[in-house]
């Protein structure tokens, strides 16, 4: 592959311009600038579907997200690095997405249990049942926000049991994520330093309370945590560390999950005619349809690594030190993947997705998520015969890293 390292075509990809309508410029770069360096960031934005598919594919630790998987603009401004940077610390833990291997895959492997397949399947009739105790309290309202009263609520009140947290907690816990992981326009970004904070004051109660109980196992999600013990020393890790390595557990069942249901539902509303195919068979339909949401409504932007030696990605020689983003959004709108990748087609054949990632960095929820929207859609449509989004009263979350629909007022028929 051919790519300029610096190309007569200028653009900042964080700019308010490029937020507010990003398709044009990102095709523009997967056919002209498919790896387009940005001098001022330090970093090759690669946009085209193969060659992200390529570029998280990379282990050996050679590509980490050592600096974050979601740095802010201004922080890629004023870090510029001489070389590759340290690796992050083991003592004390760093969070869990910026480890190397082997820690990282064992802070995974000790605390990822309920979200592995049959797990999560043994979860199906809780969400079922969360769904339509949801939709018993919105539908005789006929309106709601079906982001966060129906997918987001089930979404929050799903994690909270996985985390041993009163469902009570949900509404609150659901709001303080939506709000930390506003948009800022003055960041451009989140604030991971307040991501963190904020969230880790959630968790660590959780903690106490296990490690109170004895730890037996019987919650997989932390106990796992509190019983690893570090080599070489067998140090147990404090409750800071692992509520460190759980944000991310939690998080991703609350933000992105009820934004790909909401839209994915629009999104049949819109072409009445795939609504109805999908319709005419609701249990062998909607977890195609599924697929497609996923690939055409996920929220996720980018995710970004540096590289902590010199490599050639996709063509592309990435010097030690430099930061690669892998353009997830892009990369799903790549017409070298997709027929008419504009185009939501709800049985379209979908060979790859990278709308969970992929390789070492995977989104471990991706089961769980695909269990939540697959039910949610399924009850909605099973229990609603008619129905209509008010758009003038939506309201989308623009970001660089995530964009989808906040609000979405759905209205239901008599």
């Amino acid at each position: 592959m051919s790519a300029l390292a610096e190309p007569e075509f200028q653009v900042d990809v964080f700019s308010p311009e490029v937020l507010k309508n990003p398709d044009p410029v990102y095709k523009i770069l997967r056919d002209e600038y498919p790896a387009y360096y940005h001098k001022e960031y330090d970093t090759y934005f690669f946009s085209r579907f193969e060659d992200v598919w390529e570029l998280l594919r990379i282990g050996d630790n050679a590509l980490l997200a050592t600096e974050s998987n979601l740095p802010t603009p201004e922080y890629l401004r004023k870090q510029r690095n001489n070389g590759a940077p340290p690796f992050a610390s083991i003592n004390p833990l760093a969070p869990g997405p910026r480890l190397p291997s082997p820690w990282y895959e064992e802070m995974r492997l000790a605390h990822t249990a309920p979200l592995r397949p049959k797990s999560v399947a043994a979860l199906k009739d809780f969400v079922r049942e969360l769904a339509r105790e949801r939709l018993a309290i919105l539908l005789p309202r006929r309106k709601f926000n079906l982001t966060m009263d129906y997918a987001g609520i089930v979404g929050v009140t799903v994690i909270c049991s996985l985390f041993g947290l009163p469902p009570s907690r949900a509404e609150d816990l659901m709001n303080k994520i939506n709000e930390i992981t506003r948009y800022s326009p003055e960041k451009k970004s989140i604030d991971l330093a307040t991501f963190f904070t904020e969230l880790t004051q959630d968790i660590v109660p959780a903690i106490l309370s296990r490690r109170s109980a004895g730890a037996d196992g019987s919650n997989g999600l932390i106990d796992g945590l509190i019983n690893y013990r570090m080599e070489p020393d067998q140090r147990a890790l404090s409750d800071q560390e692992i509520a460190d390595q759980l944000v991310c557990a939690m998080v991703g069942g609350i933000e992105s999950m009820p934004k790909v249901t909401a839209q994915g539902v629009m999104e049949l509303w819109r072409r009445p005619e795939q609504l109805a195919a999908v319709r005419a068979d609701l249990n062998t339909h909607v977890p195609v349809a599924v697929q497609e949401m996923l690939r055409y409504c996920a929220p996720a932007q980018y995710t970004f690594r540096t590289a902590h030696r010199d490599i050639t990605v996709a063509g592309q020689h990435v010097k030690a030190g430099q930061r690669v983003a892998c353009m997830l959004y892009s990369a799903s709108r790549d017409e070298r993947e997709f027929a008419d990748p504009d185009s939501f087609i709800w049985d379209r054949p979908i060979r790859r997705v990278l709308s969970f990632g992929l390789g070492q960095h995977h989104c471990i929820g991706k089961h769980l998520a695909q269990l939540e929207v697959t039910t949610l859609v399924h009850e909605l449509l099973l229990q609603v015969d008619s129905f209509e989004f008010d758009l003038d009263d939506a309201v989308q979350n623009a970001g660089v890293m995530q964009r989808g629909w906040v609000n979405l007022p759905i209205v239901v028929g008599a």
